[in-house]
């Protein structure tokens, strides 16, 4: 119970809370859309730049089995909940389909969450991780958008397009990159702004 109050008990969490009662008072507060867009620009190419980062002092052996375990898990979630959602759920492909992709993928805050419960249960996350979020986003949303179409207009390589050049996808992706080819040292300079605000890792 202790460990659990200690997880809950962080501004990453507390802050998502806080949004949730919002919605639920009916308060009036909204984050204008151009700041909401600035944020999740940066925020997700900060990701993919620390990962690529990590990933540049990382050797390769080591990151090839959570990478596999990443691809696998990607590819069976949105399968499972999609059926399920379907059987139990009664949703119709589109719902379905759209909904397991969400499932299959995961949200930078919910990223995020995850590494500061980590943190306070005295664990020490591996540097890579927000590379493996890239990853898991790949067949996640490919497999959801995949059984969502209602015929076979666009197929496959429609899909792959969409997932590729996406935002969420593009600025990880991108930032993964960008940290991977520099490397730490080149990543200095700019690590104050975009390294340094990020409290996991």
């Amino acid at each position: 119970m202790e460990l659990l109050i200690d997880n809950l008990i962080s501004p990453v969490v507390l802050a998502f809370a806080l949004g949730i009662i919002a919605k639920l008072v009916r308060s009036d507060l909204e984050i204008p859309s151009a700041i909401y867009q600035a944020l999740s620009i940066y925020l997700l190419f900060a990701i993919g730049l620390k990962g690529g980062v990590a990933l540049a002092e990382t050797p390769v052996r080591e990151v090839l089995l959570p990478a596999g375990v990443t691809i696998v898990l990607g590819l069976v979630t949105p399968f499972i909940a999609y059926f399920a959602l379907r059987w139990f759920g009664r949703l119709e492909k589109l719902d379905a389909g759209a909904t397991a992709a969400h499932y299959g993928s995961v949200s930078a805050v919910t990223f995020l969450a995850a590494l500061e419960a980590a943190k306070n249960s005295g664990l020490e996350p591996d540097g890579y991780l927000p590379a493996l979020v890239a990853i898991l986003e790949v067949p996640g949303i490919l497999v959801g958008l995949l059984l969502a179409q209602s015929g076979p207009r666009g197929g496959l390589g429609a899909a792959v397009r969409e997932v590729v050049t996406g935002k969420s996808m593009f600025l990880l992706n991108g930032g993964m990159e960008v940290g991977a080819w520099c490397g730490p040292a080149n990543v200095a300079g700019v690590a104050p702004f975009f390294i340094d605000p990020l409290k996991w890792g």
